[in-house]
């Protein structure tokens, strides 16, 4: 009997050791997948980073676009830079340009609210005159916001209407929208409730010359009526004379609800010179602190701006505009894109211009102008409206109708200060201009974010100096020296574009 109890003991012991065997012969059980979840506290597109609890959402965009008539640059067009001339040698027929962004929105929750942050990488190559082959990678955007506060590059608290939304050719629009290029900021926003905001912020400068012209000065427009190289006033030797100027100081008051949308926005803006190019007595001497400097000046704008949707007219209709004001802040009316180089267009035998500055001063530390009897800076005022209506056809089909128009103009002691010694003395100097433009645009969205369009607008330059007929011009490129009659100057643009958004 012992030895039957002792057989069943061993059995049973076999085949208890055998399950352990086998259970201790198997793998041991790998770690849940971690997969990404998604994000759904913010919109479509977003999902957490692994291990985090941050929220992200990758986009982008790939674009191609042809345009006819780009003059030199496709951002500034042929009223701009050396496409201005109108030679075979200074501008082309066509242009072609390839731009790619990617962009990174992260935003995570806060005791003190989202903290978010987005950046903006990408390349734009144009093939106007003088291509690069190989464009550098550049951000446009990249900023963090925190508990009502912004930080970086971002759109300009100033702006309102989104001139990209319904034009291809948004830089040629007479508006301070900043668009791609962004502007630097430190803001803080107070959401007021009801939709109603109050921002300020502390931005990049948008400066134009503050240009020294006058009787002390060589002839501003250039030996014998020469219209200097870079078109402007401050082609005389050492004329751009604006000091380093400070950061522009901006706020804006706004409203956003179903309707639509209001903003009332203003900006203050540093107008400094740099130094007198002549000394006490009016002998040249270069740009230098002995020969002192006209007293700083503050520039401002202002700028009131609406869209009011359209439902009624059919899903998606809206209509957007905005007038702005400016006195030594020329570049918040007439244009961000706006650069030193003024408006220059020739056609055939007539030419016409303006300059966009946003101060002249003359005389020196101790001798006013004798004609104007100014040494001090002498603001350039200038005011500019710009609206488009938008319609959509069908989902798939819209049609923009858009337009801008900007006034530029010069106080009489300006008025002299140019007309002293420039070719254009006499009782028909006038340095005043107007410059508008209008346009259309037409997209198919083929499927969801991909689109291709065609954009036509047209320009037209009232020149400064009209009817004081003919000027002699030195060469400048390929156009001759020679007589030109002072005329207004118009131009037709045509864009065809294909774009592709990824998760925008």
């Amino acid at each position: 009997m012992k030895m039957v109890k002792s057989l069943l003991l061993v059995s049973a012991a076999g085949v208890v050791a055998v399950p352990g065997a086998q259970a201790a012969d198997l793998p041991v059980k790998a770690k849940p997948v971690e997969y990404v979840k998604i994000c759904s506290l913010y919109g479509a597109g977003f999902y957490y980073i692994p291990g985090t609890d941050i929220c992200m959402k990758v986009g982008g965009y790939v674009r191609y676009q042809v345009t006819f008539n780009p003059g030199s640059s496709i951002s500034a067009g042929p009223f701009n830079g050396l496409g201005g001339r109108d030679t075979r040698a200074d501008q082309q027929d066509w242009a072609h340009r390839t731009r790619a962004h990617a962009t990174f929105d992260t935003r995570q929750q806060t005791p003190y609210g989202t903290l978010r942050t987005y950046l903006l990488l990408g390349y734009s190559q144009d093939s106007t005159i003088a291509p690069t082959t190989s464009p550098p990678v550049y951000m446009t955007r990249g900023f963090i916001q925190f508990a009502g506060f912004t930080f970086g590059k971002a759109t300009s608290f100033f702006d309102f209407v989104s001139t990209a939304a319904v034009a291809y050719n948004a830089g040629f629009l007479h508006t301070p929208d900043t668009g791609d290029a962004g502007q630097m900021v430190a803001a803080y926003t107070a959401q007021l409730g009801n939709g109603l905001s109050f921002t300020v912020s502390a931005e990049q400068t948008r400066q134009l010359p503050t240009t020294y012209v006058g009787f002390f000065a060589a002839n501003p427009f250039g030996t014998l009526g020469v219209l200097p190289a870079t078109n402007h006033l401050a082609g005389i030797p050492g004329g751009t004379a604006q000091g380093v100027g400070t950061m522009d100081f901006v706020a804006n008051i706004r409203i956003d609800q179903a309707w639509g949308s209001a903003q009332v926005s203003g900006a203050i803006h540093d107008v400094s010179a740099a130094y007198y190019p002549v000394d006490a007595f009016g002998f040249a001497n270069g740009i230098n602190e002995l020969n002192g400097r006209p007293d700083n000046e503050w520039g401002w704008a202002a700028s009131a701006g609406l869209r009011l949707n359209a439902p009624m007219i059919a899903a998606g209709d809206y209509f957007q505009g905005a007038v702005h004001y400016c006195e030594g802040a020329t570049k918040y009316c007439a244009g961000a894109s706006v650069t030193s180089a003024s408006p220059l267009h020739f056609a055939g035998s007539t030419v016409g211009f303006g300059f966009y500055t946003d101060a002249v001063f003359g005389g020196t530390s101790l001798f006013a102008d004798p004609l104007s009897g100014s040494n001090q800076l002498e603001l350039t005022t200038s005011w500019s409206v710009m609206a488009s209506f938008e319609h959509f056809w069908t989902p798939n089909w819209r049609t923009s109708l858009y337009g801008s128009y900007v006034d530029i103009s010069h106080n009489s002691n300006a008025t002299a200060m140019i007309c002293d010694l420039g070719v254009f003395f006499g009782p028909g100097c006038n340095p005043d201009f107007v410059s508008w433009n209008i346009g259309s645009r037409t997209q198919w969205d083929i499927v969801r974010g991909l689109y291709v369009g065609v954009d036509v607008i047209y320009q037209r330059l009232e020149t400064a100096q009209p009817g004081f007929n003919p000027v002699l011009l030195g060469a400048q490129g390929a156009k001759p020296a020679g007589f030109y009659t002072v005329e207004d100057q118009e131009a037709l643009t045509v864009t065809w574009r294909i774009h592709r958004d990824v998760l925008p």
